[in-house]
């Protein structure tokens, strides 16, 4: 019979080691209907909102079992989905909705960041990583950004805010990492119920002023699902370099930064850093504008909106 705490930190973090324990606990064989429709539901709450939708039961068995089942059958059901995109919804819901109960709870944060292979250290004030566990997290925040930190003999050094977003930024990449499951693995039942799931992508909002760059920095603030090779070379490479007067390197790595987090909503991009530093390059040497507005509308039209 699987304890109390053991429950309690399940239902709080669904993808932990406990939280597998005690899906084993209950040894299912067949598909569970309630199971099922936890896990739509709790899909459906991520592709039209953002998040998960979390109740917060305090002493309530059969809510936390519910709760954890649904995260194991949402697995499934993205799974079933087959694509990218709604992986990276999915899983970055996921990694918000753990990131409420770390706030509340310090020794949970590093209990899970651990289990996702930070390795962390405390040291007074300072929590610590190696170098290496850090740069395998994507960030979502830009003062995550490695130039921002305190780096010294191959460890980072980061504050309590800092070591919240990295094992945010762990557990999502836990998550989608584990996923898609093999489809001939999964129920019939589950694949049927995929099918009435779709997610629904929100393009980004960008400012449409005339003379204005103020979309090209818009649009590095946020990271897009597609036309991302073109958006290198015809957009960020020559804005850098020949706007915004960054050297080759450090415009190449902002443009790498971006798509990192790009990864974070699609992970299918043949974009590597090479082709990245050889468009900042051409950029430079042939003196390239980025492209116009009006032209920029028609190529990312499909991920984003002029106001």
């Amino acid at each position: 019979m699987v304890s109390e705490s053991v429950l309690d930190f399940a239902y709080k973090y669904p993808f932990s080691t406990e939280a597998k324990e005690v899906v084993a606990e209950l040894g299912a064989t067949s598909v569970n209907q309630q199971y099922l429709q936890e896990g739509v539901s709790r899909l459906g709450s991520v592709f039209k909102t953002g998040r998960v939708a979390h109740e917060r039961a305090r002493g309530i068995t059969g809510v936390k079992i519910r709760y954890i089942m649904g995260y194991a059958y949402a697995r499934m059901l993205v799974s079933a989905m087959g694509d990218g995109y709604s992986i990276s919804r999915f899983a970055a819901a996921e990694a918000d909705a753990a990131t409420e109960f770390f706030a509340l709870n310090l020794d949970d944060m590093i209990k899970v960041g651990n289990e996702m292979g930070l390795g962390i250290e405390r040291e007074k004030e300072d929590f610590i990583v190696g170098f290496e566990a850090f740069v395998s997290v994507p960030k979502r925040d830009q003062a995550m950004r490695l130039i921002n930190q305190r780096v010294s003999n191959g460890k980072v050094r980061m504050n309590v805010r800092q070591l919240l977003e990295l094992v945010k930024g762990s557990v999502e990449k836990g998550i989608g990492g584990s996923l898609p499951i093999d489809r001939k693995k999964l129920p019939k039942e589950v694949i049927d119920a995929a099918k009435s799931l779709k997610p629904q992508e929100r393009r980004v909002p960008l400012s449409a002023r005339a003379g204005s760059y103020a979309w090209i920095e818009k649009l590095l603030e946020t990271p897009i699902a597609d036309v991302r090779h073109r958006s290198v070379n015809l957009i960020f490479a020559p804005y850098l370099v020949n706007v915004k007067g960054l050297d080759e390197e450090s415009a190449a790595k902002v443009i790498i930064d971006y798509i990192e987090r790009c990864k974070m909503i699609n992970p299918n991009t043949k974009i590597n850093e090479s082709y990245i530093r050889y468009q900042c390059k051409y950029a430079k040497n042939k003196g390239m504008r980025p492209l116009s507005m009006a032209k920029a509308k028609d190529l990312l039209k499909e991920v984003a909106e002029f106001e």
